[in-house]
C-alpha cells in the first residue's frame, strides 16, 4: 500500500487539543475534593476522561508526523524558560522555599524534567528521524504486530496485573514512542478512512464506563479513590484517546480563532501550577470550598479559566518578544552551525591525512 499522508490542519483537531487541555486541568485537581463522597465519584469520572488528553496530544503528533526541526525546537526551549523562570520568579515572591534540585530543574526545564511532557517531547523529536524512517520501512502488517506486541508489554501487563514495567505510570518516552507510533499507523494507513461516529462514541461510552466501574469498586473496597484503570499506560485510557481523536478527525472544518487558541496549548499546560497560584493568591482561594457538592464543578471553571488567562499571556509574551526571541535563535543557530562546520571540516582534512599515509 501507498504510503501517503493527508497534509494541512483540521480545526476540530486543533478543537481537540483545547477540550483535552481543559479535561486535564480539571483532572489535576480533582482530587483535591475527594473528602467529600460525591466529590469522589466525580474524581474517579474526571480522572476516566480528562487522563486521555495527553495521551491525545501524542496521537495527534503522530498523526501529522514530527519532522525535526532544529530551530523549532529552539523556540520551544524559549518558551519553556520564559515560563519557568517566571515560575521560578513567582515562588520566590510568594515566600515558597525551595532546594537546591527543585530550583535547577527551574532553571534548565527539559534536562531538569519541569515538565515530564516536554522533557519526554524533546527526546521524542530527536527520535522522530529513525522512527519515521522505521515506519517507512516496515510493511503494514510488521507495524502492525509492533504496535500489539508493545501494547501487549507495556500497557496490557499494567492494565490487569498492576505491574508498571517502565515504573512510570505511564508518563515516559516509552509511553510516548508507543502512541506516536500509533498516530502514525492512523495517519499513513487510516488516513482517508472515515470510521462511523455514532459507533466510536459507544465503543468510547462502554470503555469509559467498564474503566468508571473497576476504579468505582476499588474504591468501595479500599475506601480511597486510586484510579489505577485510568493511568496513562492502561489499554482503556489508550483505547479512549484513539477512539476520542477518530471521533475529532472524522469532522473537519476551518477556523482561524480555533487554529490560533491551539498554538497556545503547549504555554498555557507548563504555566498551569503558577497561574493556580496566581488565582489562589491574588483573586480567591478556590481549594477552601473542596468541601462543597460543587466543589468539582467549580474546579471544570477554573480550568476553563486557566486556558483563557494564559492564552492571553502566551499572546502578549508572543506579541513583545517575537523579535529579539527570533533574532537570538537565529544567531544562536548560525553559531552552532559554523562549529558543526569547522568539526567537520576538521575530520576530513585528519581523514585526507592519514589517506596520504
Amino acid at each position: 500500500m501507498e504510503k501517503t499522508v493527508k497534509k494541512g490542519r483540521n480545526s476540530s483537531i486543533e478543537l481537540l487539543r483545547i477540550v483535552c487541555l481543559v479535561m486535564i486541568f480539571w483532572m489535576h485537581a480533582a482530587d483535591s475534593g475527594v473528602a467529600n463522597g460525591i466529590g469522589a465519584w466525580i474524581d474517579i469520572a474526571v480522572a476516566v476522561v480528562g487522563n486521555i488528553g495527553v495521551s491525545c496530544f501524542i496521537l495527534i503528533s503522530g498523526y501529522y508526523g514530527i519532522r525535526l526541526d532544529v530551530k523549532k525546537m529552539m523556540h520551544l526551549e524559549c518558551m519553556l524558560l520564559f515560563y519557568s523562570w517566571t515560575g521560578l520568579l513567582f515562588q520566590y515572591v510568594w515566600g515558597n522555599a525551595l532546594g537546591g534540585e527543585e530550583i535547577l530543574s527551574y532553571l534548565l526545564p527539559v534536562i531538569g524534567k519541569r515538565s515530564w511532557y516536554f522533557t519526554c517531547y524533546f527526546a521524542l523529536a530527536f527520535l522522530s528521524p529513525f522512527l519515521n524512517e522505521m515506519v517507512e520501512k516496515l510493511s503494514e502488517a510488521h507495524f502492525r504486530q509492533l504496535l500489539i506486541t508493545m501494547l501487549v508489554i507495556f500497557s496490557g501487563v499494567t492494565t490487569f496485573f498492576f505491574f508498571d514495567i517502565n515504573s512510570d505510570g505511564g508518563k515516559g518516552i516509552t509511553q510516548m514512542v508507543m502512541l506516536y507510533l500509533i498516530g502514525r499507523y492512523i495517519g499513513v494507513y487510516r488516513a482517508d478512512r472515515q470510521y462511523n461516529t455514532a459507533k466510536l462514541a459507544g465503543w468510547f461510552a462502554l470503555l469509559a464506563g467498564v474503566n468508571f466501574c473497576l476504579n468505582g469498586a476499588l474504591y468501595v473496597v479500599t475506601g480511597t479513590v486510586q484510579n489505577r484503570f485510568a493511568r496513562d499506560n492502561t489499554l482503556f485510557t489508550i483505547f479512549e484517546a484513539i477512539l476520542v481523536f477518530l471521533i475529532f478527525r472524522n469532522h473537519h472544518f476551518e477556523n482561524a480563532f480555533v487554529n490560533r487558541l491551539a498554538k497556545h496549548v503547549p504555554a498555557v499546560f507548563l504555566f498551569e501550577w503558577t497561574l493556580r497560584g496566581f488565582i489562589s493568591h491574588y483573586m480567591f482561594d478556590y481549594v477552601a470550598r473542596s468541601g462543597e457538592n460543587t466543589y468539582e464543578f467549580l474546579l471544570l471553571g477554573i480550568a476553563l479559566l486557566l486556558v483563557v488567562m494564559g492564552s492571553v499571556i502566551d499572546w502578549a509574551r508572543v506579541t513583545l518578544f517575537h523579535v529579539p526571541e527570533a533574532w537570538c535563535v537565529e544567531h544562536i543557530y548560525r553559531l552552532g552551525d559554523r562549529c558543526v562546520q569547522k568539526i567537520k571540516s576538521k575530520k576530513n582534512c585528519e581523514v585526507k591525512i592519514r589517506s596520504k599515509r
